[in-house]
């Protein structure tokens, strides 16, 4: 076990948190679990060692991450109105529910919804995906494809100003009344605000032939994004393009070699979106990673399979076009069938540069189903 947190992808530190918190933890006789973090990745390592040891468990909102924070209202882990601190004491005192009571198909569905609408992307689904997976609830892959486009993100100055409870009371009948660590879910919500009306959308889209599919977070008013294909095998190839003057007006940037095998552990392009943003035109990017933060512009992210699985990512080559449709779904190209099936995939370089990294990279499961160790 490194001492040292490993510098890859957000779901290897989730998967080294989960073992590092599970491993402290299993050694000392605790009553309950009050958790807090600030990086998403932090907080979801914790949540699945919590569900490993099963000890009543409360989390406090993550206020850096309205989206996680809102999640966790959701799946009933994190009380809505009611002080995190005390909520814990309370449930630890009386052996109250524990994760694995709380975790099932309706809380995460309550998770889901409420994460996207308050602004999370695929980063979220990917470690509600971990989580599901820890929680032993089958199908939450499918779940994610058909909750995900239906449930639109509400306008960031409405959320500041009703908050994660207003959020959830929003849903209405969309939310479950789930148990949570402080009774039931809408008995401890406020009354609804007034309806928020939609800023962006997460939409899947997928390549008909191939079957491979992604997911890109959309404005309203955008139909499609489209380009001439740039072709990168990492985020520091794609960087030093962007900084020659390589990626110019009427590009695609596509980065294979970041998911959660090549990465490994899922990379988020932070370095990349900001290189873009300064570089000026809006350039869209295509990864098998994910765009960062508060990313500007149109990033289509967790292409899947990943160009480490010998995917179609792996196969572009410069100068092909592509165009992602993002109202029916699809991606298209005006490459010939038969021009990519005559391509060897680019190879994408071993980067693991610990034991614990080497291990993950060998068996990490794809994106949407979790990026955890298979």
């Amino acid at each position: 076990m490194p001492t040292i947190r490993p510098a890859d992808g957000v779901a290897l530190a989730r998967e080294w948190i989960a073992d590092l918190v599970e491993i402290r933890c299993s050694g000392t006789d605790l009553d309950g679990i009050l958790l807090h973090a600030d990086r998403m990745e932090d907080f979801a390592g914790m949540l699945v060692a919590a569900m490993r040891l099963d000890l009543p468990t409360v989390c406090a909102p993550a206020s850096a991450s309205p989206s996680l924070s809102a999640s966790l209202v959701g799946l009933g882990l994190a009380p809505g109105i009611q002080e995190p601190a005390s909520t814990a004491v309370s449930l630890a005192e009386k052996d109250g529910l524990h994760p694995h009571g709380l975790v099932d198909n309706f809380s995460l569905a309550n998770a889901l919804r409420s994460g996207i609408a308050a602004g999370g992307g695929p980063e979220l689904l990917v470690h509600l995906a971990a989580l599901a997976r820890e929680a032993r609830v089958a199908g939450f892959d499918q779940m994610i494809r058909v909750l995900t486009p239906e449930t639109p993100e509400v306008p960031p100055e409405w959320l500041r100003q009703h908050g994660a409870t207003g959020l959830l009371s929003s849903l209405g009948d969309a939310l479950h009344d789930i148990p949570t660590v402080a009774g039931t879910l809408k008995e401890d919500l406020p009354s609804a605000p007034p309806p928020p009306g939609e800023y962006a959308r997460l939409v899947f889209v997928m390549a008909r032939a191939s079957g491979a599919e992604a997911v890109c977070r959309v404005r309203a008013g955008v139909d499609e994004a489209a380009g001439e294909c740039r072709v990168f095998g990492s985020e520091e190839e794609a960087l030093s393009g962007v900084h020659r003057g390589e990626v110019g007006e009427g590009a695609m940037v596509v980065v294979g070699g970041c998911g959660p095998r090549g990465g490994p552990g899922l990379l988020r392009l932070d370095d990349l979106g900001l290189a873009l943003q300064e570089a000026g035109p809006g350039v869209p990017v295509l990864t098998d990673g994910l765009a960062p933060a508060g990313a500007t512009g149109t990033w289509i992210s967790l292409f899947t399979p990943e160009a480490t699985e010998g995917s179609v990512l792996g196969l572009l080559r410069n100068g092909d076009t592509l165009r992602m449709d993002l109202v029916e779904g699809r991606i298209r190209t005006g490459i010939e069938a038969w021009e990519i099936e005559s391509r060897e995939p680019t190879e994408v370089p071993d980067r693991a540069d610990t034991a614990y990294a080497a291990r993950y990279a060998s068996t990490a499961l794809p994106a949407f189903e979790g990026a955890g160790f298979g």
